[in-house]
């Protein structure tokens, strides 16, 4: 084992040795080693700052790609989810009593809804040049009919969709820094769009809009841009895409613009650089030169769209990124393309700098661009910076040249200054992990205490990403298994249904669903309610893959219940093998003969509160769990018929087997109590009655299982 001395032996040994040092030789030999020494510093200096620069660089467009990846998948499921929304509305019966704002009533400044403010995002430029705030409100949407089509032609689909503000904003509040407008237009003549606001013009007709036209043609979710926007006259990308009425008729087109300030926000270069930096996004110019291969692409985004006064009716002004060198900026076009990304070096308007480019999509990525001089600015300053030092001591030593005590004290002085270097590599170090650059390390090989704290910094790097990952990983599953759970609770005639799940852990097993089950006619709706063992990711993968099967199977089978189990069975066992298992219980229940039939495998048993007698009864499983032997057999229970007052409760054994801090369990027999004392409430207040007694029975004790109940009440 290598001996590590002590620092103060060192500076001891150190002193003693420079005390024998002949003083002349010390004097004449300082002024040439010591200009040696900056300019190797300066050398080394700047090796290691650009190295470092195409490190950080490289992480930076990576990051990025994987953030404007996410971004992108959030934004398409969110669309769809909007024009799911429109559809479901447009096959439905119009609600009555809906406020409808139009664009003439927001700039009277009439009949305003509560909670019209100034946007904080949403600014347009007056005619001199000042950017005003424009006046939103989240609570509402607001109505533009083309000019020429009367309102009482639309005036059905108008009342259709005049419970979308409730979508919207469920679907803004899901990442407001996307969402920039949300509106939907249909073939008939009108508009409708979130927030509620004015601004439209009049000869305004979104069914000429590229978007609108472009969506229509393609049939399909397409993204364009960037586009001026019509009400603030500003620069957005735009996501479109078809919606339909029953029989597949084309209705209109919903879409959702994102700002052009949001596309680059995530897109930083350090502070130190980033005064100098230019960040652009940048696709595929239609007007490339006629060579071989093209030398400018289009600018889509950069601060220069910010703020912009367009004119709507035309296609924003085409920015083009020109390289100074075509050949090099050819290579790094085509590696971007291929997917890839990573830095190069080569001049930009002049100036020798780095270009740090993601991976491409769809002939578009992004590019940082840093000044080499604003990279290697530390180096010079610390070159200069060691010839001033080289001057001062020469001064110095003049003075002190003859005199052993002062030589003492500088060489202490130099000593503390090596002493320094690791302090200040392990400073740099600190810094570097706290701003999240995990592979930052500290190279000291002292001996002494600064190398065993060294390698403790060392140790903290990977560990720090790894949590990093993982969290990251779990915030993840947790909003897409969240988004694969009923949104709102179904409508049914003659029933009151409501269902809601509280998971332990940011992933769950247990699993509950609505199934709007068409191809057996009106009226008709699946209700599944499922556990998993365990809980986590994995419990969480097979939740989604019976749901998966389950939604794709429930219609094709009907009411022949048996059937559905054993083909979903049959996947289960092929997806988990001996691992895991699922119990769940699914029923059809038909609003016209106020039926429910339903099958079980290996679910506890539903409760059924009859109303006329106050007896509960219990709907039993009918086979074994899930997942454990393929070739089960699962019987068919009922029907049973509903009538008013009769109240089904399906819920999942985190209910009754919670624990409160002594160890007591929840028990079956709360649960019927809650049942009976508060049969005479809605379905969503029971449900608050069963779910809030559990937590209050829990008291302090943690949530050892997860929570799912469904209950559904006939009126």
């Amino acid at each position: 084992m290598r001996c590590r001395l002590k620092i103060r032996w060192k500076l001891l040994i150190l002193l003693l040795l420079i005390s024998l040092i002949p003083l002349l030789v010390s004097s004449s030999l300082g002024h040439h080693w010591i200009n040696r020494l900056g300019d190797h510093l300066a050398s080394d200096t700047r090796e290691v700052l650009a190295e470092t620069a195409r490190s950080r660089l490289q992480r930076i467009v990576d990051d990025y790609g994987r953030i404007l990846q996410r971004d992108r998948e959030i934004l398409e499921t969110a669309l769809r989810l909007q024009a799911a929304e429109v559809e479901r509305r447009l096959a439905g019966a119009p609600p009555t009593d809906q406020p409808l704002l139009f664009s003439k009533d927001y700039d009277a400044r009439v009949k305003l809804p509560s909670g019209m403010k100034p946007s904080e995002i949403h600014y347009r430029r007056s005619d001199d040049g000042q950017l005003h705030p424009v006046s939103v409100t989240y609570d509402q949407q607001v109505y533009f009919v083309v000019a020429g089509v009367g309102e009482k032609t639309v005036a059905d689909d108008l009342a259709k969709l005049s419970t979308m503000p409730t979508i919207y904003k469920r679907i803004f509040e899901m990442r407001p820094e996307l969402f920039y407008w949300q509106y939907t237009s249909l073939e008939s003549g009108f508009h409708t769009g979130y927030p509620g606001h004015g601004g439209y013009p009049n000869d305004y007709d979104p069914r000429k809009r590229e978007w609108y036209k472009q969506a229509k043609d393609v049939n399909a979710l397409t993204w364009l841009g960037p586009l001026t926007e019509v009400s603030t006259r500003t620069v957005a990308l735009t996501i479109a895409m078809p919606v339909f009425r029953p029989g597949r008729i084309f209705a209109g087109v919903t879409a959702i613009d994102i700002p052009i300030s949001g596309i680059l926000k995530e897109l930083n270069p350090p502070k130190e650089w980033a005064e100098d930096a230019w960040t652009l996004f940048v696709g595929p110019h239609d007007e490339a030169s006629q060579g071989s291969a093209p030398v400018t692409m289009r600018i889509l985004a950069d601060k220069s769209y910010r703020g912009h006064r367009q004119d709507w009716r035309q296609h924003p002004e085409v920015n083009l990124l020109v390289p100074d060198d075509p050949d090099e900026f050819e290579r790094l076009r085509v590696d971007a393309i291929a997917g890839n990304s990573g830095v190069r070096r080569m001049p930009y308007k002049g100036v020798d700098a780095f270009w740090a480019y993601g991976a491409g999509e769809e002939g578009t990525f992004p590019i940082v661009i840093v000044p080499y001089s604003r990279i290697v600015a530390h180096a010079d300053s610390a070159e200069q910076y060691a010839r001033d030092k080289t001057v001062e001591v020469l001064e110095i030593t003049s003075y002190i040249a003859f005199g052993a005590i002062i030589m003492v004290m500088i060489a202490a002085l130099l000593s503390s200054r090596a002493g320094n270097k690791p302090v200040a590599q392990l400073a740099d170090v600190a810094t570097r992990l706290a701003g999240g650059d995990y592979d930052a390390r500290a190279d000291i090989t002292s001996g002494d205490e600064f190398e065993e704290l060294g390698d403790l910094f060392n140790d903290v790097g990977p560990k720090l990403r790894e949590r990093e990952r993982m969290k990251h990983s779990l915030a993840l599953a947790m909003e897409i298994q969240q988004h694969l759970l009923p949104i709102e609770s179904p409508t049914l005639p003659g029933f009151d249904i409501v269902g809601h799940s509280v998971y332990c852990d940011e992933t769950g097993g247990d699993y509950y669903d609505f199934i709007d089950l068409l191809e057996l006619g009106t009226n008709k709706l699946g209700i599944a309610v499922g556990d998993v063992t365990g809980h986590g990711i994995a419990a969480a993968l097979l939740m989604a893959s019976a749901r998966g099967v389950l939604r794709s199977s429930a219609g094709r089978h009907g009411i022949d219940l048996s059937d559905l189990f054993n083909e979903l069975n049959r996947h289960l066992v092929h997806d988990t093998g001996d691992a895991r298992f699922m119990t769940l219980f699914y029923g059809v229940l038909d609003a016209e003969s106020r039926s429910l039939w339903w099958t079980s495998g290996g679910h506890d048993p539903a409760l059924l509160l009859r109303r006329s007698n106050g007896r509960i009864e219990e709907l039993p499983n009918t086979g074994i769990p899930l997942g454990v032997l393929a070739e089960a057999d699962f019987d068919q229970g009922g029907p049973v018929t509903l009538n008013s007052g009769d109240v089904v409760l399906i819920g999942t054994d985190g209910i009754w087997e919670t624990h409160n801090p002594t160890g007591e369990m929840f028990g079956k027999q709360r649960l019927r109590e809650i049942l009976t004392t508060s049969a005479d409430c809605s379905a969503e207040q029971i449900h608050h009655a069963v779910v809030d007694s559990v937590k209050e029975f829990r008291a302090s004790a943690p949530q050892e299982d997860d929570i799912t109940l469904v209950v559904i009440k006939a009126i």
